[in-house]
């Protein structure tokens, strides 16, 4: 069935092509037809993920019909039955010829759209290059075992590009990040989270970020994007000279680890940098597809905390928040000196590892200066104090830092079990000490 949209298209752009002049190849007339989807500035980049429909682009059809209506609709059903092996084929990563065949019923209702990129209407013919727009869900249906690799989980795509020396990764100038913005969300399985960066984006998100092994700051990372891991495309660039012919080395990697996928090297002979980062880009994202498909991008689960419940921390002594965290707080959040990333690293390690702490959650990063943790935990703040001065950490306050060199350490908290509360609460009478003997001498009256 045709949508009642479709059909009021149809007559839309039926008038305007009987409007248009004739021109002087064949009788055919040029069409005034925009696509349907208002394409995104390229020079901005754009919040974008995988959520809409799947994308193939660049179907030509050469088609005839017993007027322009008739043709039109020839053309799009044409468009539709080359476009399903295509989506089969980059889902399945077999040959566009073991498509499943489909009938037209099917493909109607698989498909959401046709974006018409160009065309030429004339009496009985019509020639165009679309794009259809396949249905995420509803194609699902009919790819088999493979319909679970319709939408990956939503990745951050950090692109770092090193031209001579230097490497960019957010800057705006960067030719790389703006082929990455061109790129549309259905024209891929893969969930690529594209920012719009404000300063401090880019200056989280640098290129030298790529290479960090720091697991705590990628998890303050993948909660601020509220992504479930990074993809690290890495371009680099060898110019012969300015204007000259270029080479590229394209290297894809994946998670905080900077694990690699593959690499590819690319040639432009006519130094078009536009190009080879587009290219690039397709290259990049049939790796992506590659390790989808085989089961090579599963997210890092360590890279997700578990929630600790407040009720966790109830009545487990005097409050821990203190006037940092306030009583709502999950837990302590204290103050340490972070001259570096293998300091704060280091420090995190050592309170993870402390006897009561359930969780160590990094609130604010600042290098050089001071940042903020947040430690969860299932002990009254003495004992935490205490294990804490064990492992040679000194838990002052809100300020955490490491005892120094002859330092005495801190003595064992008073206990408060049972013996504290009987001394704190009224105390039963004791039986008078001859009671109990009298009572068992045998032969004694009842």
């Amino acid at each position: 069935m045709i949508s009642f949209a479709r059909l009021a298209l149809i007559f839309a752009t039926l008038a305007l092509a009987v409007a248009a002049p004739a021109t002087a190849q064949g009788g055919l007339r040029a069409a005034d037809a925009k696509p349907k989807a208002k394409q995104a500035d390229p020079d901005v980049p754009t919040a974008i993920g995988g959520s809409g429909g799947l994308v193939i682009g660049g179907v030509d059809v050469d088609v005839g019909g017993k007027n322009p209506i008739d043709a039109r609709m020839n053309g799009w059903r044409e468009a539709q039955r080359k476009a399903w092996p295509a989506l089969w084929a980059r889902m399945s990563g077999l040959a566009a010829g073991t498509a499943p065949r489909l009938a037209d019923s099917a493909l109607d209702s698989m498909v959401s759209a046709i974006e018409v990129e160009r065309e030429q209407v004339g009496p009985n013919r019509y020639v165009a290059r679309l794009a259809v727009v396949f249905d995420r869900v509803r194609a699902s249906a009919y790819l088999g075992r493979f319909s679970n690799l319709v939408s990956s989980p939503p990745f951050l795509v950090l692109p770092v590009l090193q031209d001579a020396g230097v490497r960019q990764a957010h800057e705006a100038a960067s030719p790389w990040l703006k082929a990455w913005a061109r790129l549309r969300a259905g024209e891929s399985p893969i969930d690529y989270v594209r920012i719009q960066p404000t300063p401090g984006d880019v200056i989280l998100l640098n290129a030298w970020q790529a290479e960090r092994r720091h697991l705590f700051l990628w998890r303050a990372l993948i909660d601020r994007y509220q992504v479930a891991d990074v993809l690290i495309p890495e371009l680099i660039l060898d110019r012969s000279y300015v204007g000259g012919p270029t080479t590229a080395l394209l290297i894809v990697r994946f998670g905080p680890s900077g694990r690699e996928l593959g690499r590819v090297r690319l040639t432009n002979r006519a130094g078009d940098i536009e190009g080879l980062t587009d290219t690039a880009v397709r290259e990049a994202d049939k790796l992506y597809i590659a390790a989808l498909r085989a089961g090579n991008l599963l997210p890092d689960p360590s890279l997700i905390e578990p929630d600790v419940p407040t009720a966790a921390l109830e009545d487990t002594g005097p409050e821990i928040g203190g006037g940092f965290g306030g009583a709502e707080s999950a837990g302590l959040q204290v103050r340490v000196a972070t001259p570096d990333d293998a300091a704060l690293q280091a420090i995190q390690r050592t309170i993870a590892a402390t006897p009561g702490v359930e969780g160590v959650r990094l609130q604010s990063l600042v290098l050089g200066g001071e940042s903020v943790l947040e430690i969860v935990s299932s002990v009254p703040l003495a004992e935490l104090r205490y294990a804490l001065d064990v492992r040679g950490l000194r838990l002052e306050g809100n300020v955490i830092r490491r005892r120094a060199e002859g330092e005495a350490a801190l003595p064992p908290p008073e206990p408060q079990g049972e013996e504290l509360q009987l001394e704190e609460g009224p105390a039963a009478p004791a039986p008078p000490p001859a009671a109990a003997p009298k009572a068992l001498l045998p032969g004694a009256p009842k």
